[in-house]
Order: C-alpha cells, then structure tokens, then sequence
C-alpha cells in the first residue's frame, strides 16, 4: 500500500511557550489505513495534526525536528494549498473553519478557489451532501447551527475537496449519535476506497466499531503504544481512556476507584428554574414548545437528544440568552426577566459550547478576574476564588497558568477554562454545554468531580451527547427531540425505555446494554468502575499485549 504520510523521529515545540508539545514520535499511514489516535487531554494528539496538514508552521510558530512526508513529498517548504489538496481537515473547533454565510456557500467555497466548473461545484454539494444527510441544511445560515450541525457541514467541505488524506479533530464531540455515524461512516468509506484517514478521539468504544487498522496512544507528547486494537484495549489505562464495558470487566482488577458523588436529598424544595408551558425560538422560527419543566435547586440533570433539537436553547432561557415567545421561565420563583443581569450571574453560572464566546482577555488571570469584579469582588476574593477555579477545573498544574494568553491553551483546556470562569464567580447552579467534549476519561472524572464539589454550587444542569456520562452523573435526564420534551425519568428507567432511546436516536453503549442486563428498578446508576467490579469474577492477571508497540 502507498504511504500517504510518513512521521520520523519529530519533535515539535511551540516557540510562544517554548514547551516541548509532542516527540520524540514516528509512524506511517498508508492508503486504505484507518489509524486511532488518543490520548489524555494536552497530550500533542492535535499538535500532531497540526503537523500533518501544514498548520505547523503556517499557522502555529514552532521549532520542528525531524521529518514529515505528506503524498510523497516532504512537508518543508510547501505551502497550504499545495497541502490541502492532499489532506483535508476538521478542526475540533468547527467555527473555526466556517467562513460561509450560507451551507451552500460554505460547502462551493473551496473548490471555487480550485477553479472548478460551477456545475462540478454543484455535483460535488449534492452527492457530499446526501451521503452526510445535511441537504436540508443548504440553504440555512451557518450562524444559526448548532455546533454538531456545524461539524458535519465542516467536515461536508473537506469531502468536497476530494483529499488523498483526511484528518479529524474529536469528531464525536458535538454529534449525536445518529450523526456521529453518519460521519465515521463516511471516513470508514474513504478510507475502504483507497484514502487515509486520522482520527483524534477520546471515546474510543465509539471509533471502534469502524474498525481502525491501528492505534497511537500518545501520553505527554511520546507514544506508549502503536500497534493494533487488541493489544491497545490490554495496556490502555483504564482510569484515562473510556473503553468498552467488556473490557472493564475483563480488567476489572485494574479499575481505580469511582468517584464518591454525593446525591440529591431536596425532593419537594420549590423549583430552581421552571418553565411553564412555555416556547421558545428565535424570530420567527419557534424551536422548542409546550415545555413544562421544574429544576430542583439541588439536583444534577442531564439533557439529552439530536443536534438542533433544542437543548441548548432549553437552558440558555434561564440567563436570557432565549426569550419565550410564550409561556413564563422562572427563577427561584420569579419571572426570569425581572431579575436582574448581576443577580442570574450569581444564580447561575452559564458555560457555553464554544469556549470562543467566553474568551476574550489578554491571560488567563484577566479572564479569571473581569467576572468577579464587575460583582464587587474585592482583590483578595479574586486572587482567592482564581486559585479555587482552577483547582476545581485541573487548570493549577499548568505552568505559569495566570499568565499564559488563553487561546494557547489546548481546545479542551479552554473548554475547562470557561468553567473555572463561571465558578469564580460563585454561582449556585452551574449550567454546562457540553462540558467533557475534549476531555479525556481521567480528566472528566476529576473535573467532573471537583466542579460538583464547588463551595458555591449546589446544583448541575448539564447538556452532553455522551450517554454514559448522563447516565452516571445525574439524577435525572431530560430527552429531548424534535422541539419537544418527550421523557423526563432517573437514568435506570431511562437506559430501560426502548421507545424512548430509538425515537431520539440514542446510542446503546455497552454500559446501557449492562444494564439493562443486570440491573433492575429505577434511581441511579453506579459508576462504570464499580458496577464492573460488582460482575466481574475473579481472575487471572491480564498478560501484557503481544501485539504492537509500548513505551515505558
């Protein structure tokens, strides 16, 4: 098989830090190849793609040691177009990318600059997107999707291009389920038809069923393993990587313990946040309907459902972000909009998906501070809830945090970043878009974990696509789909409801299918960690993989 990109002994290191980011690192990728990269969150996986596709240094100042090969020709004085038309790219940021007022737009702008015949251009469109199942959004405006809906529009404008390489950033971070497929599926076909793809992932299970050829596990920029899955899934930390129930099991031995969480006790308190019949859309077009929803003040809830089906306009009510068009929202009792911007900042402490919107300071010391201090903060109470944040969000170990711009941060440090935003300012309810998108195993279940134990915070509403975390950190989850709330049940009766799970095209995980299997009644879920010791049986020790490569 023809080798696509060559990796030898690099090394890379960003000049406006001066921290080594990745290597030393090798490894080739050939047409047909499907090759899983992972890691623990700031590990190098994006650095490396960075290094594929020419951003390194074009884009990213930085000192590289080795050599790159891209289609044969090494990546050294080439230039991004000459790049692109080898490897194309999705960024974990879709907004990134997005430089179309329209979908269709955005989908011809690429090859418009290849001077392609218009009606190729259109060809093109159709069949990228029929096979993407996004032809409904052409005539949309980009600025108002939702970021999974972004996601597969920019990964539509890679396939437009026709690449000899594909490289995608966390492509599950923003998709449900269904959409979620429908990408892996394409980037499975274009590498079955003689392509290569590169894929960074946290949730491995979910890559898995695509079979990739190979494995590179990366820890502090160098790589512990690279070879095939079988030998990955034996010597994967199991506390740092979301592996398959089947392998909790098997290495049950290994697991470290579950995070102790601490559950509701309020049944009956008066309502934190609650909506009466109410609808909410923006202009003319209505999104959500007839929503009848009380929050308890010290309750975990987790919403679920589609890209575009409405969650993250359900919350964003509660700070003003969405009026209602009908109905009344209310705080604490009283309608939303009588409360005043300094009063919800302090209720509750709204993290959005996109961690752009909520950066915009020179350091992260600024960013930690500007929130605090239109509140009154005196100086002391700053500097003492900065310190507490980043504690709470695993930002402290970084070097010279306080000081260092934001957008040097890694994409899932700045979505931790946001929240250490939002609890610097000691808000009783946290309200979080999609907080773990980014975040390894380890990382989410410190950060998860921290953040619940939050002085301040007593309670967490919280909008993911990972079903396993819903079904593990809340008490409650709210589905929903299509404009609509259609369940509203604790996390067992919910794994359990068929109807419900294939209306809203949720994922069955290995872990809904345990338990569906062995677990019986409804309330809570115990943590994968424990509910694997409680079935496992005792066994031998695992042998160490035969297969591939591992570094100490």
């Amino acid at each position: 098989m023809t080798a696509l990109i060559e990796v030898r002994d690099v090394t890379v290191r960003y000049l406006s830090t001066g921290r080594t980011a990745l290597g030393p690192v090798s490894f080739t990728v050939s047409s047909g190849d499907l090759m899983l990269v992972s890691g623990p969150s700031g590990c190098g996986k994006s650095t490396l793609l960075r290094l594929v596709n020419g951003l390194i240094p074009h884009a990213y100042r930085a000192e590289v040691e080795g050599e790159v090969i891209v289609g044969g020709r090494p990546v050294t004085g080439r230039t991004i177009r000459d790049l692109s038309s080898v490897v194309g790219t999705m960024l974990q940021d879709p907004r990134k990318q997005i430089v179309g007022t329209t979908v269709t737009a955005e989908l011809a702008f690429g090859p418009e600059n290849l001077g392609l015949p218009r009606e190729e251009i259109r060809r093109r469109i159709t069949e990228v997107a029929e096979r993407l199942g996004i032809t409904h959004l052409l005539d949309r405006a980009t600025a108002g999707l939702s970021g999974g809906e972004l996601q597969l529009v920019a990964f539509a404008g890679v396939l437009v291009m026709r690449p000899r390489v594909v490289v995608v950033d966390e492509p599950l971070a923003n998709l449900d389920p269904d959409a979620g497929l429908r990408l892996m599926r394409e980037v499975r076909r274009f590498a079955d038809e003689g392509g290569a793809a590169v894929v960074v992932e946290h949730r491995v299970e979910e890559i898995l069923e695509f079979e990739p050829t190979r494995v590179l596990y990366l820890e502090d920029g160098t790589a512990r393993y690279q070879g095939p899955v079988d030998g990955f899934l034996r010597m994967a930390p199991v506390g740092h990587v979301k592996l398959p129930f089947a392998t909790l099991l098997a290495r049950a031995g290994d697991l470290p313990p579950a995070p102790a969480l601490s559950r509701a006790a309020d049944a009956g308190a008066p309502p934190r946040l609650e909506y009466r019949q109410v609808s909410l859309g923006y202009g003319s077009r209505t999104v959500l309907s007839d929503v009848d929803l009380a929050l308890a003040p010290r309750e975990r809830v987790a919403v679920l459902g589609s890209n575009g089906a409405g969650k993250s306009t359900l919350l964003r009510a509660a700070v003003l972000l969405t009026a209602a068009t009908s109905g009344e929202v209310l705080v604490d009792g009283s309608p939303v909009a009588e409360r005043s911007t300094a009063s919800l900042a302090t209720t509750f402490g709204y993290v959005f998906q996109n961690p752009g919107q909520a950066l915009f300071c020179a350091t992260v010391g600024q960013e930690l501070a500007f929130g605090p201090r239109n509140l009154g903060f005196s100086p002391e109470e700053i500097a003492e809830e900065s310190d507490r944040a980043l504690r709470a969000t695993l930002l402290d170990g970084e070097k010279d945090i306080m000081d260092r711009p934001p957008r040097t941060l890694s994409f899932g440090q700045q979505r931790r970043l946001t929240v250490a935003l939002a609890l610097a300012m000691r808000p009783r309810t946290l309200i979080l878009d999609e907080p773990t998108a980014g975040q390894d195993l380890h990382t989410t279940t410190e950060f998860v974990g921290h953040a619940l134990a939050a002085d301040s915070v007593e309670s967490v509403y919280f909008i993911t696509h990972d079903v396993d975390l819903a079904l593990t950190y809340a008490d409650r989850v709210i589905v929903v789909d299509r404009g609509r709330v259609i369940a509203d049940a604790s996390p067992a009766e919910l794994a359990r409801d068929d109807d419900v799970w294939s209306r809203a095209g949720l994922r069955t995980t290995s872990l809904v299918r345990a338990v569906r299997d062995h677990l019986h009644g409804g309330g809570s879920i115990p943590h994968p960690f424990d509910l694997a010791r409680r079935l496992s049986v005792p066994s031998c020790s695992n042998p160490s993989p035969q297969e591939g490569t591992t570094s100490p």
